[in-house]
């Protein structure tokens, strides 16, 4: 009877467990679905576990297979319900439509229903009931119903299983890997512990009860747990201070109290003892019950006191049912104490509720005060409360008046900075704007006071903020106090103007650069003025030759010194600026007359001349004198100075000097649509208008023409012949000369093909190089590629270089000249005696050829034979085992000069103007032999 009685003790815990977990999941969000499955769930196991309760006590076997008809409808439900959660909660129920999924889903609980709830004629006897000593038992009877319900049961946990199983392995969240693993460890143990009790070893053991719905707490609470812990839409987290075990006997101990006091009401039980007797262990079970409630709710919290309700309401409807079954007032006082007990847990509930939201808001409050306090003494920026002009000294705020990054961003300790104002450590200069900031602050003219602002330091050192200041809402009935917010911003206002100089000066020679100047004309041209301003350009473009000379480094230290002397002009009307390179404008202010500007101009360009004459390079200073009509377009006003600068600076071995004029205006669009012809022909297009003439070299030991030197000419559409030295000069501003000489190159060979195939195996062909070529990278490589590409012989090439190029770096000169000279190739140095070589620096250059320069060849017209150097010139050319060659020669008396003193070779019009191709060749046929000068 005892067992029998624990039996159905622990079938009602059950209930009671499962009803409290039950509803607080519920209740926690009721809105998500899996809450909603699980109560469900929960539903179904307080049928099937309290049928079970009620059947293994019951009287006889016909109201026992009541109570299993009705525990049924539990289990027959629950295995459904089960893998509808677990589709819910891997989100496999979208994958079918709703009809389907139930249809599918519930059909098996349908005929479970229909065999072992409803009476019908298909399974009329569904129970074998057997009493026991564990009260009444079902033996299983193994029919074609039970196998059904074997496979329904087993086939949808394994279903539900594997696709736990699946979510599992497919899952990236580590939570879901996790929590599905739990429920799926405990699905697990459940199926196989009720396999063992309720199908094993209820068939081998007829006496042992059916402890499914005790099994499947384990599955069941795993759930729970994890819907209480995160995710699944559950909004309250589970308490974990909450004991399953302390639970669950708890339950028990309240439903054995309850049975007791039933026990007792039978008359026929008697205690005999003058201490005690059934009236007085009925109450003791009440108080006792009490504690139990109490219990639960002081330490199990929310689910404690679900839990308290659920048995005390159950004990209240068993009290009143007893007492309207025996017409009896002797339960009556179990109703009073059942409803006093709820009514003393609800009042300790919500006394406990507002208990632990008062500590709630002191814990919460503790925390923002701690929270807030770190903020104040660990933010990156100052805070300060300031009182008027002082810092505050307020004992409330004593701790919170000023926190440590504001005494180290202005270098003073708390003490130090409440016992000077704010004024007396703000920087002179910024002290009259902080005032009317601060006073437009005051009187509520601005909400906030922003600004940048210069902080002294102690040592006197300044630093850079940015200061925010606004009321300070606690201490609104002082106009006064407010809050100064700043952060250190120094190293930020280093770079900014380490970047505004930099985009306002040029880094080499620390002037103003084109950007501040065209501010400055912008800004002046608005200014209606009477006064008479200029512009004066120093175009010293020519300086890049020293690149080629000495090196960069070299160019640059001329170009400093170079400015260091010029701004010695510099004053509020004289402003200099240097709007690119090589190049630098003056910007002249309220000057007199035109002379006063030639004036100036001249000592600038003899400031000049002191550095650059010396290495033969010419300057230009173009001047622009700016009125009215020429204002308001400054781009166009610096474009005209420029090209004024250009055309002074083109062909001068000096400094000249050029006024704007409309005039030149026609030139530069000369230079403009030149250029583009040239452009047209580098790029492939139009290449016909670049043509070569070949002008004779006569030998004068053999009487015979030797050689012919390539001259490169230009046929422009809208200018016609254009000269050499024009077109070659804008190739060489526009960096067009070294694909525009490899043209010219390639023409040359032709020529030195075309007589190769007409028999003149002897004939030489000189080309003349630009020294930007010759320094051009893989020049000779690319050079003797197309040599050797069109099969020609070197010796039959010469290489024609100005005298100039040997002026700089000659050691790189005579790398790329040795490696030319190796393949066979002859060099000649053109219009010796015009730049500043020597012979002795001449001794040093690997060249063949020296060709002297037609002015001394000019000379010979009008002076004696004893007085002129072109004899010594050969002479001495001849010493250093070179071949001259003299330039220009026109008349008979300068050919028997030359004749008479030495000299090699000739090329002139005595002999010939350059000539066409085809003309050159047919000039080779020309009978010398008759050839003589009287």
């Amino acid at each position: 009877m005892l067992s029998t009685f624990m039996v159905s003790l622990i079938f009602f815990a059950v209930c009671i467990i499962v009803q409290t977990v039950g509803i607080f999941t519920f209740q926690s969000n009721h809105k998500a679905p899996a809450n909603r499955l699980f109560l469900a769930l929960s539903i179904a196991i307080i049928i099937w576990s309290s049928g079970m309760a009620l059947s293994t006590i019951a009287s006889d076997a016909a109201r026992s297979e009541i109570f299993r008809r009705f525990s049924a409808i539990g289990w027959s439900t629950f295995y459904a319900i089960l893998l509808h959660f677990i589709l819910t909660i891997t989100g496999k129920t979208s994958l079918y439509k709703k009809r389907c999924l139930y249809l599918c889903l519930y059909l098996p609980a349908f005929l479970c229903l229909l065999a072992f709830v409803i009476p019908n004629g298909f399974n009329p006897y569904p129970y074998n009931l057997q009493q026991t000593n564990y009260g009444w038992i079902n033996v299983a009877q193994h029919n074609v119903w039970d196998w059904m319900f074997y496979a329904y049961y087993i086939g949808f946990t394994l279903i539900g299983l594997l696709t736990l199983y699946r979510w599992n392995r497919k899952a990236t969240d580590s939570i879901i890997k996790k929590k599905s693993s739990i429920i799926l460890l405990s699905l697990v143990s459940a199926l196989l512990l009720g396999t063992i009790t309720d199908v094993v070893l209820s068939s081998q053991f007829h006496e042992l009860p059916q402890m499914a719905p005790v099994i499947m707490l384990i599955p069941l609470l795993t759930i729970y747990h994890e819907l209480q812990r995160n995710r699944f839409n559950i909004t309250e987290v589970i308490d974990h201070r909450m004991s399953y075990i302390s639970l669950f006997i708890s339950i028990l101990a309240y439903i054995v109290l309850s049975a007791l006091q039933i026990f007792l009401l039978d008359k026929n039980i008697v205690i005999d003892s003058k201490f005690i007797n059934a009236t007085a262990i009925r109450g003791l079970a009440v108080q006792i019950q009490l504690l139990i409630s109490i219990y639960l709710v002081l330490k199990e919290n929310k689910l404690g006191y679900i839990t308290s309700v659920s048995m005390n309401s159950i004990n209240l409807i068993i009290a009143v049912a007893i007492m309207i079954k025996y017409n009896s007032g002797i339960s009556l006082p179990g109703i009073i104490s059942n409803v006093g007990v709820l009514v003393v847990i609800t009042l300790l509930k919500n006394y406990k509720d507002k208990i632990a939201t008062y500590i709630k808001k002191i814990n919460t409050q503790v925390v923002k005060e701690k929270f807030y306090s770190r903020i104040f003494n660990q933010a990156p920026v100052g805070i300060a409360i300031m009182n008027g002009k002082y810092h505050m000294k307020n004992e409330e705020f004593e701790d919170i008046s000023i926190n440590p990054m504001y005494t180290k961003i202005l270098g003073r300790t708390k003490e130090e900075l409440q016992n000077v104002t704010w004024r007396d450590i703000t920087h002179p200069d910024d002290l009259d704007a902080d005032l009317a900031y601060y006073k437009q602050l005051k009187t509520d003219e601005i909400a906030q006071h922003p600004r940048e602002k210069r902080y002294i330091k102690p040592d006197g050192s300044i630093i850079w903020a940015s200061m925010s200041l606004s009321q300070f809402a606690s201490l609104g009935e002082n106009v006064d106090s407010h809050i100064c917010i700043i952060s250190d911003i120094t190293e930020r206002k280093r770079i900014e103007n380490n970047l505004k100089y930099n985009n306002e000066h040029d880094l080499l020679t620390g002037l103003y650069n084109r950007v501040v100047l065209e501010k400055t004309l912008n800004e002046d041209a608005i200014i209606s003025s009477p006064n008479k301003r200029a512009l004066v350009c120093l175009n010293l473009s020519n300086m890049h030759t020293l690149n080629f000379r000495y090196g960069f480094r070299y160019s640059q230290t001329i170009l400093k010194r170079i400015t260091d002397s010029l701004r010695a002009f510099c004053n509020e009307n004289y402003i200099l600026f240097t709007p690119s390179e090589y190049s630098f404008i003056f910007y002249v202010k309220d000057y007199g007359v035109k002379k006063e500007l030639d004036n100036f101009c001249e000592k600038v360009s003899e400031i000049l001349r002191s550095y650059l004459y010396a290495h033969g390079i010419g300057t230009g200073i173009g001047i622009l004198r700016i009125d009215q009509s020429n204002v308001p377009d400054t781009d166009t006003l610096l474009k005209k100075l420029m090209n004024t600068s250009e055309i002074a600076a083109k062909n001068s071995n000096s400094t000249n000097i050029i006024f704007y004029s409309p005039e030149l205006d026609a030139q530069i669009v000369r230079e403009n649509d030149i250029g583009q012809e040239i452009t047209e022909i580098v790029s492939g297009t139009k290449t016909d208008r670049l043509y070569l003439q070949f002008q004779p070299i006569f030998d004068i030991a053999s009487n015979r023409v030797t050689e012919f030197e390539a001259l490169a000419r230009l046929n422009s559409e809208k200018y016609g012949l254009v000269p050499p030295l024009e077109f070659i000069l804008i190739a060489e501003k526009m960096n067009l000369i070294v694909p525009l000489g490899e043209k010219i190159t390639l023409l040359a060979l032709h020529f030195l093909d075309k007589l190769k195939e007409n028999g003149h195996n002897t004939i030489s062909v000189t080309i003349n190089i630009s020294m930007i070529q010759i320094l051009d990278n893989d020049f000779a490589d690319r050079l003797l590629q197309m040599v050797k590409g069109m099969h020609l012989n070197p010796e039959r090439i010469g290489i024609e270089l100005t005298e100039s190029i040997f002026a700089t770096n000659r050691a790189e000169i005579n790398s790329v000249i040795n490696l030319l000279r190796a393949a066979g190739l002859k060099i000649l140095m053109d219009d010796f005696g015009t730049g500043y070589s020597s012979f002795s620096r001449a001794r040093e250059l690997n060249i063949d050829y020296l060709k002297v320069d037609k002015s001394f060849i000019d000379k010979l017209l009008v002076l004696k034979p004893e007085e002129a150097i072109t004899g010594d010139i050969i002479s001495m050319a001849h010493k250093l085992n070179d071949i001259v060659i003299a330039e220009g020669v026109e008349y008979e008396k300068q050919f028997s000069y030359l004749r008479d003193h030495g000299c090699d070779k000739i090329q002139g019009y005595l002999i010939s103007k350059p000539l066409d191709q085809d003309v050159a060749l047919d000039f080779l046929e020309k009978d010398w032999s008759v050839f003589e000068v009287h």
